[in-house]
Parts: C-alpha cells; structure tokens; sequence
C-alpha cells in the first residue's frame, strides 16, 4: 500500500532517477511499502518497518533521528544518502519514503544572538513568516509593556551558549492573569491555580512557537471582551514559554527557506566533532535529559544522535531551568512510587507542544508496563483534548500509540510535582500542512483554529485536572435572556445574546435551546443557534406551519465547541405579513 504520509516540507518532483530500496533483513522484514522515487538531495526520510514493542525501540536506541510519527508497523526516519544502508546494516527493512528539496539559503537579517531587543525586531521572521528569536523576546517585551495589569515577564535562567559567553540567550516566560495580590509570584503557593504551557523545546518543531505567540495574543488582547477569556484570566495564571530551546533554535533560524532541522540545544562538549547533517547533530536532547527515569527506553548513549540523553540526569542548564520553574510553582503532591497517584485536589496543568502526527500523550513515557497513579483522570482529559482537536488524533501513553522515551519532561512533572502533564504533537503525518516545517499560512488556517479550544479546555482543567475529565460541569446551569427582541417583518435577521462565563469543558452533545416567540404564522421563522466561533447550528426552518408563537425546546448538538463565550440565538422572518417578537430564550450547556 502506498504510504498516506506526505511530505515534511515539498517532495521534490524534478529530477529523479529509479526506485530506492535499502536491502532488507529477513528478522525485521514487513510488507515493504512503495517507495518515492530518489534524486539527489541533502535530506531523505525512510520508512521503517518498526511494530510497537521491541523493534521500535531498537530503532531509536541505535541513534537513528526517528520521527515522532508511525504509520501502523512503520515509523519514520530522517537521514542523508547513507542513512539507508545504516539502517540495513543494523537489521531493519526500510525504504525511501520521501527526498527532500535542497537548501535555499536565506537566513534572518541578524544572527538573533544581541542580549538586547527592541520593538523593531517584533517583525522578524524567517521561512514566510515565522519569528526569529529576537522577534519572540520582543513580543514578550511589548506585551509586558502593554499590558501591564495582566502580564509579569520572567526570566527563569540562560541557555547553554549564554553560559559560556558565546552569545546565546536568556530563557524566558510570560505569566498572564489579572493581577492581585500575590499573583505571579514564583512561590508554589501561589492564590490561583496554574496552566502552564511551553513551545520550541525540540527546536525544528515550528509550529509550536507560533502557537505560542498567538496564545500570548489571545489572552492579553481578549481580555474584558471576550468573555471566555476574562473569565479564565480571572481565576488563572496561565504560564507561557514560547521558546524553551533558544540556542537550538537559533540553529534552525539560520537556514532561512530552508531551516535546519536542528532538534537538540547547543551544547557541543560530548559531540563537537558531529557531522551537522539530519542523522548527526551536536547537543543533547532535552526531552530525555531529565532524571525521571533517565536513560531507559528511547535515548541514546551517542552524543551525535537526535535522542542523545546528556552525559548525566539533568545535566543541561536549560533543563535545571525548567525544573526550578516547575518548582516553584507548583507543590509537589505525589510519593515516589511508581503507581503512587497524587491526590484528587491537586491544582496545575502542564502542557509541552512539540510536533508532528496529532497525538495526545501523557505519562508514563518511559514504560507501559506501569500505569500513573492518576491514569483515569489523565486518559479522560486526553480523550476530550482528541475531541475537540477533530478527525484524525489519537491518544494514550507514549508506548501505545508511538513508542517509548524515557527522561522527558511530561513524565518528570508529574514523577517530581504529581501536577497533570501533557504532550500534544501537532500536526498531520499527510497532506499540506504536515511535517516539521509546514508552509506558514498553515499556522492560522490550520493549526490555530484547532490548537485554540484545547488550550481554552486544558487552562480551565488547571482548577481540578483529577476531578474526572468528559464529566459535564457542575457550574453551567441554564442561562436565560428575556429582552424582548422585535423580528421584522420579512427583514434581516436579529439576534440575542447569552454569555457563558466560568464553566469547563465542551457543551453536550444535547444541549437545549428553549424559545419563546410571540409570533403570527411561525412557519415563516427560521431559528439558529449561533456559537461564539461564529459557527450557526439550525433549530429550525421555515415551513407551512400556519400556527401562532413558538414554545418549544430543541436539542442541538454542539459538542464540538467549548461552552464559555459569547451566544446567539438568530431569528429571522423569511416571509412578509406577519408580526412578532422574541419574547425569552434560555440555553442548557
């Protein structure tokens, strides 16, 4: 079967040359897939036939730059002209899936490493649009200036290269809420509870630094107008780290067109003498250097390798950084078992976006021989994340949908701290808007729109993340609005507004809409229910009904849209002769 999987970037079309096949092992060998015709080029990727369990982890123990994406029995992997051969010489059967174009060299117009930033460099971008580092720490700068009632910037450590006096960065995040006493505070004691969300941390994953900044945006622009958001700042921090991998970044930046598809940071110590192609890279992997379980399945010992753990737990300064973060914000509420669950009443929510292959992930990620104390409540949010998310994500433990990795940051938070902890991977394995580097138009058409309601979901979960996800909310009794609204005759369509403020969640698959209009001949209404993403969902159409007023509750089904915001009711008379007026409505969530 052909693969459904489509290109990282743009398969080159031009110039190709016969059919690619890496020998195969008569240990490994699955149905071999058809392969994509080579051609000469920097960058291929191969599939790999790879099951869940052993072969898997193998795979990813031997180095190779295994991409968080399976495809049934197969995974894939990033690599040059040689990297078929390795991957035959270590007993796997592969193909070439893909070749990728070669460079187009553009880098930003600075190298992005000044440790001062101005207003000026919000606008530099790289590869169609997406923000260098200088453009991210400015934009934290403006909107610390901008709104300062509702925004604190914190400076939480340096990356490895500022360390060593080679340029490098600040690390840096934003907390966002409306200020009171207390608020903000690097103290885990803090008043309110605490979603926090971080991007970048593998440095190539692009898209989750724009979602970043456009979370930023979100919540400090609808602030007081919208009311989702107003609600949620209210009783939130919410805690953003756009880039927790600055140095790595600054590596991707530097290609311009064509970013590099750097995924580690920057330390060169254990492995200055890396190649610098796909397969061999310096750095060590952040999302396997922490010290919960470190060093188990999925890392590598091999410093030029993607999964490189470090030479010890917790040996890079950007790691240390987060975890002192982490700890100062949150209480740690969980024992060291394995099993050990925190307690029902503990407050926060981690979220680490990294990409691709639409996935929900939570601990435990280094083994699936264990269940969290708290798997119920984990699965349960995860399960509703997937659902709002649409067609096409899956969820679970690391090990069951994609493989194992141990030392990484979603099970350190929740091994350390107890605190719900979350990996999203973003993105499609096929289409336009797949892979690392998806054109950028593909980040507000795409990415956006579909990001935005799991981020609103997951914030508002921070109050109680182990109270049962999916369950419907306590707080979201019927609301009702009773002015009177005049439906002309034959005209426009008007509406009628309730806001839902300060519940969790989704609405019901069987919400109910209750109206109550004084009308003659209430065939010629036509009704929607409008919800506050501008979606409308029709309660009823006009018909040859020739009865007076309508008294009646419908059900709609808008369980796709998360209940807090703005909604409408829109009544329009589609025929003349005939006079009314909207006397009360009333919406149950």
């Amino acid at each position: 079967m052909k693969s459904t999987r489509r290109s990282l970037l743009t398969l080159a079309a031009a110039g190709v040359v016969g059919l690619a096949v890496v020998t195969a092992s008569p240990t490994t060998a699955g149905p071999a897939p058809e392969v994509a015709q080579a051609q000469a080029g920097p960058t291929y990727v191969y599939k790999v036939h790879a099951p869940l369990g052993k072969s898997a982890q193998d795979l990813l123990g031997r180095g190779f730059d295994v991409l968080e994406d399976r495809d049934g029995d197969h995974l894939f992997v990033l690599g040059g002209a040689t990297t078929g051969a390795d991957l035959a010489t270590a007993g796997f059967s592969a193909v070439i899936d893909e070749v990728l174009p070669a460079p187009e060299w553009q880098p930003p117009a600075k190298k992005s490493q000044s440790p001062a930033f101005d207003a000026a460099d919000v606008n530099e971008t790289y590869y169609g649009g997406y923000r260098t580092i200088n453009a991210h720490w400015s934009h934290l700068d403006l909107v610390g200036q901008n709104y300062p009632a509702l925004t604190t910037v914190v400076d939480y450590g340096d990356s490895w290269k500022k360390t060593q006096g080679a340029g490098g960065y600040d690390l840096r995040a934003v907390c966002i809420t409306k200020k009171n006493a207390g608020d903000c505070a690097l103290s885990p004691t803090a008043p309110k509870p605490r979603f926090f969300v971080m991007g970048q941390l593998h440095a190539r994953e692009l898209t989750t630094g724009d979602v970043a900044w456009k979370w930023i945006d979100h919540l400090t622009q609808g602030y007081g107008t919208d009311a989702e958001v107003t609600a949620l700042l209210d009783t939130t921090e919410v805690w953003v780290v756009p880039i927790a991998n600055p140095d790595g970044v600054n590596i991707v930046q530097q290609g311009g067109n064509s970013p590099r598809y750097q995924r580690k940071n920057a330390n060169d110590t254990h492995g200055s003498g890396c190649s610098g192609t796909s397969s061999s890279q310096i750095g060590v992997d952040l999302n396997r250097n922490t010290d919960s379980h470190w060093g188990g399945e999925g890392t590598s010992s091999s410093p030029c390798a993607q999964t490189y753990k470090g030479p010890s737990a917790n040996s890079e300064v950007e790691t240390r950084a987060l975890q002192a973060l982490w700890r100062n914000l949150y209480r740690d509420r969980r024992g060291t078992g394995v099993t050990d669950a925190a307690p029902a009443d503990t407050t926060g929510v981690v979220v680490s976006m990294h990409s691709y292959s639409n996935l929900v992930l939570f601990p435990w990620g280094w083994t699936t021989q264990y269940k969290a104390g708290n798997d119920a409540p984990l699965r349960a949010m995860a399960r509703d994340l997937v659902g709002l998310a649409g067609s096409g994500w899956q969820y679970g433990q690391p090990g069951e949908v994609l493989y194992n990795a141990a030392g990484a940051t979603d099970d350190w938070v929740y091994d350390d701290l107890g605190v719900a902890s979350f990996v999203w991977e973003i993105g499609p394995s096929s289409g336009t808007c797949s892979g690392f580097f998806p054109a950028y138009s593909c980040q507000a058409s795409t990415f956006w729109p579909k990001v935005k309601p799991m981020l609103m979901y997951a914030a508002k979960k921070a109050t109680s993340p182990y109270g049962g996800g999916g369950n419907p909310p306590t707080d979201c009794a019927k609301a009702t609005n009773d002015a009177d609204v005049a439906i002309p005759d034959n005209g426009p369509a008007v509406t009628s507004t309730i806001t839902i403020a300060g519940c969790t969640g989704n609405a019901s698959s069987t919400s109910q809409v209750e109206v109550h209009a004084v009308h003659t001949y209430r065939g010629d209404l036509v009704l929607d229910l409008v919800a506050p993403d501008g979606t409308a969902y029709r309660l009823k159409s006009s018909n040859s009904d020739s009865g007076d007023n309508i008294d009646t509750t419908y059900t709609a089904n808008v369980s796709a849209e998360a209940r807090n915001g703005d909604w409408k009711l829109r009544v329009q008379d589609v025929y003349s002769a005939d006079t009314g007026y909207l006397n009360s409505w009333s919406l149950t969530l």
